[in-house]
């Protein structure tokens, strides 16, 4: 993977909902061209039993997410050289 493309934290924790539930969230850190990105998320429409199981699905959901930031990133990369590219061999 290119170097500056990387997935450097994913974080997955829990939030009270009420008595009994739990509603799972997620922090990415990502290392992205230009700099590091942070972004946070909540599984929607779910609520969880323990503590522990919102973890669990909060971290899993979150790796998810990140992966799809880093090729979404990635892809932005290539179309970019491609069109710098079609750019410099028409200015030649």
């Amino acid at each position: 993977m290119d170097r500056s493309l990387d997935i450097l934290a994913v974080h997955g924790f829990a939030v009270r909902e009420g008595r009994g539930k739990w509603a799972c969230c997620y922090e990415i850190r990502l290392a992205i061209v230009g700099g590091p990105l942070l972004y946070r998320g909540e599984l929607h429409g779910r609520s969880f039993a323990t503590e522990e199981a919102a973890i669990i699905a909060a971290v899993e959901i979150g790796e998810r997410e990140a992966g799809r930031h880093i090729d979404a990133a990635h892809a932005m990369i290539v179309a970019l050289a491609r069109v710098s590219d079609g750019a410099h061999h028409e200015m030649t």
